[in-house]
Formats: structure tokens, sequence, C-alpha cells
């Protein structure tokens, strides 16, 4: 080894684990003005861009499951890109070491945490974490951490057998693990995997020939060559910090906790009980995060993470599997520290995988989380609304009348909806540019598609044409870049990028493979380059190349996100549904429209989600109430040539408002302003 290389080791080694200033030095970066006006980019680190070679080590770019390269310089690098296409907060993977690897699984996606205080080496140092985020800070990005408050990665495992070792295993005859007092006339044969045991309420317990045992030990490993190693902080390594009662099963089987096979209701106890106690399947430990200790070492670990990497915000994972409490005590503390070092609008943001508006909607009362993804629009419009027929688009309205409210069904089924979503900011929360509180109501995170569910195009019917694909990708994104809240965006979806579940859907943004597409040709399927049309004549004759800046869903999304920050109506605009439909087969049908009404401005937005037939915003001779006065000029922002004239009549308006007569196509959408 030359002596240079030898000094840029010891270098690197040291670079790694430098420690940043104490507190007390110069205030951070207080880079937002409202975050409304954001337009979120998630980037999975390790799939977006490799800017340095030196820290490629344990990948494989043709293994799905392995490190593929992606680090901090590569975002740097890309910084440019990101800047063409509009977006202006960049939210990057979990930026702690973390185990190295897992069942043939790696930990590229950085949720398998095993030291809270050091950067994952994958990914760079701290010194390449930093002048990244100063970097985008400079261009004008804000730069969200990802931070995992629920679980540890796989860090030890539950001695069952005590046998000194992790142990897969039948246990039957007589012999299966019931709670002490209890019997059990079955003698069932079961497997008993003792990384990832099944949740008992009462916690793991051990068992022998002779029967039970006690609570089975927490077994903390040391495999240094994949960095199975006790966690840190040093409170982490110990058993007392975990609640230690198995893998939540009750998703995958609901009779255990005497539901039905559907599943069972989002505040049932036995559920809950599984959801915020249990280990994440996988073997995650869960942390106890009702212990003082643990929230303190929580706390500590991230507000320092704030002070080395000057994050404006946080995404939290697994939301729902963390007590209310927990947020209760945590989020006031963060806002508290981020103000101390100069950040008076630091955000965090909760992701909650459910669709139930009751569990999401809980999670915004108090001064927990600002507010979360807001999961149940994914699956009613995006999920369900946008891949369906277009019928009974009241659905859509329903949706939004649980987050804020209605006093009639929109469905015509008598029920009343009152608000699930808070309606307060918290203390020292997020504010508007006036300073006035913003509530989670206005600050759900939209999304089309994330690194935990299949990417939209993914869902398509394969028999669509790419043409047809990509109309409903550009309604589907369209409506994102429209509707109250604020909208994120997952890398790759301007590449159209169709990957299905995980890991399909955390492609290889640079990577020339995804930038090809499966033909069927001369008998048999091929893979063949993709190619689009640039100029708009109608044939695709131009190569598609990874980070390309000129194809169409680019070019969309690019234009859409220019508008918005053009119109500030489609920012930070109230949200009222202007039309939806009650079933199907009529003159509307597939319609729903919303208005963004700001003092200064407002923005109708207009789409037909039929996939057969153009419908127009009118049903037996009454037209749609818009809040513009009659004889106001509107003209699409989409397509500027054309305008449409707000009438007087042909609806029920109040003095204020006016009647609205159009027609669109299938699977269209209209921005009108005046």
């Amino acid at each position: 080894m030359t002596r240079n290389l030898l000094l840029i080791l010891v270098l690197s080694f040291f670079m790694a684990c430098v420690a940043p200033p104490d507190p007390g030095g110069a205030p951070l970066s207080d880079n937002v003005i409202d975050w409304r006006d954001e337009v979120i980019y998630q980037i999975m680190t390790d799939r977006f861009a490799d800017g340095d070679a030196s820290n490629n080590y344990r990948t494989n770019l043709r293994d799905p499951s392995a490190y593929h390269g992606g680090d901090w310089r590569g975002i740097m690098d890309r910084l440019p890109y990101l800047e063409e296409l509009g977006v202006t907060a960049l939210w990057i993977s979990p930026t702690v070491k973390n185990v190295e690897e897992d069942a043939g699984f790696s930990s590229y996606h950085g949720y398998w945490a095993q030291d809270f205080g050091r950067p994952n080496p994958h990914f760079g140092d701290l010194s390449s974490l930093r002048e990244m985020v100063d970097e985008a800070h400079a261009r004008g990005f804000k730069v969200i951490l990802d931070v995992v408050t629920n679980h540890v990665g796989q860090a030890f495992y539950y001695d069952i057998n005590k046998n000194g070792q992790p142990d897969e295993f039948m246990l039957g005859q007589g012999g299966k693990i019931v709670p002490i007092g209890e019997s059990d006339e079955k003698s069932d044969l079961i497997r008993i995997q003792e990384w990832d045991p099944d949740f008992d309420i009462h916690g793991i317990q051990a068992w022998t020939s002779l029967g039970p045992s006690g609570e089975a030990p927490a077994v903390f490993l040391r495999y240094p060559e994949i960095n199975r190693m006790p966690p840190q902080p040093a409170l982490f390594s110990k058993d007392y910090a975990y609640n230690r009662k198995g893998r939540v099963n009750v998703w995958s089987n609901p009779d255990v906790c005497g539901c039905d096979s559907w599943g069972c209701g989002w505040d049932d106890p036995c559920r809950r009980q599984q959801e915020v106690l249990g280990d994440f399947p996988g073997g995650l430990k869960d942390l106890a995060t009702t212990r003082p200790d643990v929230r303190n070492a929580l706390f500590d670990v991230f507000a320092r993470w704030i002070e080395v990497g000057d994050f404006d915000a946080f995404r939290i994972d697994t939301l729902k599997h963390v007590e209310h409490e927990f947020f209760e005590d945590f989020c006031p503390r963060i806002r508290e520290y981020a103000h101390k070092w100069g950040k008076s609008n630091f955000f965090m943001f909760g992701e909650a995988f459910d669709g139930d508006d009751n569990l999401l909607g809980s999670y915004t009362q108090g001064e927990g989380v600002d507010s979360l993804f807001y999961f149940s629009q994914y699956y009613t419009v995006f999920r369900g609304a946008m891949l369906g027929d277009g019928g009974k688009t009241c659905e859509i309205e329903r949706l939004h009348c649980r987050r804020l409210g209605c006093a009639e069904d929109p469905c015509g089924e008598g029920q009343q909806f009152p608000a699930l979503y808070s309606d307060q900011g918290k203390a020292r929360g997020v504010t508007g540019e006036d300073g006035a509180a913003l509530s989670p109501r206005q600050l759900v995170v939209n999304f089309i598609s994330n690194h935990d569910v299949g990417r939209f195009l993914f869902f398509m019917p394969a028999e669509w044409s790419q043409r047809e694909k990509r109309q409903l990708l550009h309604l589907a994104l369209s409506y994102l870049l429209t509707v109250d809240g604020i909208p994120c965006l997952y890398y790759g979806v301007e590449q159209e990028f169709e990957g299905g579940n995980d890991p399909a859907n955390r492609e290889t943004l640079w990577d020339s493979m995804y930038y090809q597409r499966q033909v069927w040709e001369d008998g048999h399927w091929q893979q063949k380059p993709r190619i689009y049309d640039l100029t708009g004549d109608g044939s695709d004759d131009t190569l598609w190349l990874p980070f390309d800046t000129g194809n169409p869903t680019f070019r969309h999304i690019a234009r859409l996100i220019a508008l918005r920050k053009e119109h500030i109506a489609l920012r930070r605009g109230e949200f009222k549904t202007r039309w939806s439909t009650l079933g199907s087969g009529g003159d509307d049908h597939g319609i729903y429209a919303f208005e963004r009404s700001h003092p200064d401005q407002t923005a109708l937005v207009v789409m037909n989600l039929g996939a057969e037939q153009e419908s127009q915003s009118a049903v037996e001779g009454s037209s749609m109430t818009v809040g513009f006065a009659p004889g106001t000029e509107l003209r699409d922002l989409l397509d500027p040539g054309k305008t449409f004239v707000v009438e007087g009549s042909g609806c029920v308006a109040a003095a204020d408002e006016g009647c609205l007569h159009i027609s669109l196509e299938p699977r269209t959408l209209r921005i009108l302003v005046p």
C-alpha cells in the first residue's frame, strides 16, 4: 500500500467519525416562507445518482436487493437536473448507519438503524452530507431528513429454546406455547422463528421440553462483517429499551384478534396494541417509546442531526406504530430545538400507512406532527377513481369532507361528515408567510406513489398503449399539483418508471436498463430502447436517456410546477368542491371539479375521469356554480387558446357567483383562471 493511499484511508476514517461543532455556534439557515409553496421530491439516496465511486462496496447493480452506489455526492451533482424539473424540497433517505444486511437483503433503503449517531458510509461522510445540503440551500432547495423513531434493524433474537443461538424449529405434540395459567387442548405443530416470532402481548416466552420457561432472553449479536452489532446509543443495546413482544401478525391473520377475514377495524384495541407494541415484520425491533429514557435518547440523536445537517424538516417513518403520546413529547421538543438554532418553520410530517381517515386524523390532533401523508387520498383517488371507470366522483368529495368536514353527504346518503383532521396549528409550528399558524388540514402531503407502493403506471392494464398510460399519468400529476396540500413526487416518475411493489419500485435512475421496454417482436419478447416524441410531430424518434429532460412527462411536470409557482391560488388557495357525480353514465359522467380560492386569485380545476365519453359540468339543465361573477372570461392554463365565459343563469348561484357549462374529453383536465 502506498503512503498516499494510506493517508487517504486514514483521513476518510476520521472524516466519517468527525464530531460536529458543539451547540452555541452560528445559527442554522432558515429557508422556508410557506410550506404550501413547496413541491417535494422523494429521493431514495442509493438509487438516485452515484457521485463517489470510493464508497461503492458491497454494491451490485443487477441485484435489486443490494446497494447500487447512490450517495450524497450524486444528489449534489444532479441538483441542476432537479432545478430544471422545478421541485423545491428534497426528501432524502435516512442518513444513519445501518445493519448491512439481513436474510439476503441489504439496507440500501436506510431503515435498519444500528448507530443513530453515525452516517451511513455507503452514502458518504458528514462532510459530503453537509456539502450537499449547503449546495442545495444555495440553489433554493429545502432538505427533508427521513427519520425512524419506531424501531432499529435486526439487532437481536429471542432465545426461545435457551440454547444460545438463533434457531428456526418446529414445536408441537402438546408443546404449543401458551401463556402461563392458560390451557390449550390443541397439539398443533407450529414453526418458531427466533429472529421474528409472532406477537405475544405477554412478551415472547421461552419454552423448553419441560414447558414454559419465563421470558425469552433478547440476545444481541456481534457480527461486525455485516455491522450486526448492538445498536447505539448505548441505551439501545439494553433489552429493556424494547417492547419485546414479537412480530405484528394481525394484518395477515386477523383471527388472532377475533376479527373477520377482511381485517380488524382501525380502532380495534387488539390490532392497535399489536401495531404500537409489536416488532415490524422482518425482525425490526420495536423501541419502548413509552420509556422516558428512550424518548430522551431519540430526541437527542435527531436534534443533533438537525444541527449537523441543517435540515429543514423531518419525514417520520412508521407513525402509526408509535403511541400518540410519544409525538406529544418528541415534536414540541424538536420544534423548540429548531427555533433555538434559528429554524422558525421546521416541518414534521409522518407516514401512517393506512387508508382510514379516522386513524390518520387521530395523529393530527394535539401538539404532535404537523401533518402526514394523505394515504386515504392515494387509495380513493389514485388507486380508485383514476384507475376506475369514472363513476360516482362524489367519493372524492367525501374524501375531502372527512378531512375538512361537511354538513351533508355529497353522495346523498344522509350522513354528516365531521372533520377528522385538526384545524389547529401547533405551538411554534408551521406558519404561512403572514406568520399565521397552518393546520394539519392545510398541510397534508399528497402523493401518487412512493417507495412502499407500486408505481402508478404499474397498476394500469397491460393492454393499454404507452400513450394511453401517459394520458392517465398526466391527469394524475395535474390533479396532484393543483389540489390543496403539499405535492410529493417520487423520483423516477418524471422518467415514466413503472416498477411494481418493493423492490421493483426502487429503480436505479442512472441505469440504462430502466430506459428500455419489453416489446413483442419477431415472435418473442425483446428489450428495446425507449424512444419518445420530442418535437410533437407524432413520431417517436428520440432516444430516451438517463436523466432525460426532454421526454413528455418531465416536460409536463416542469410545466405544472411552473404554473403552480406563478399562481398563488394553486399553492395557498382554500379548497372547495364545485361538482361531483352521484353515479355513472349521465351527461356528467366522470366530472369532478374544485376551486382554489385565495384573496389575490381564484382558480377552478375541472377534470373528466371517464375513459370513454365526453362529459359536461351540467345535468338535467343545471350547470356548475363557480366563484366567478357572470361575464368573467376564463382561460385554460394548460391550453391558453381555450376560453370560457361565466353565465348569469343556469345554476343556483349567490351574488358573487356565476354558472359554467364546460365539456371535457375523456381523461383530461383544465385549470381555469380569469
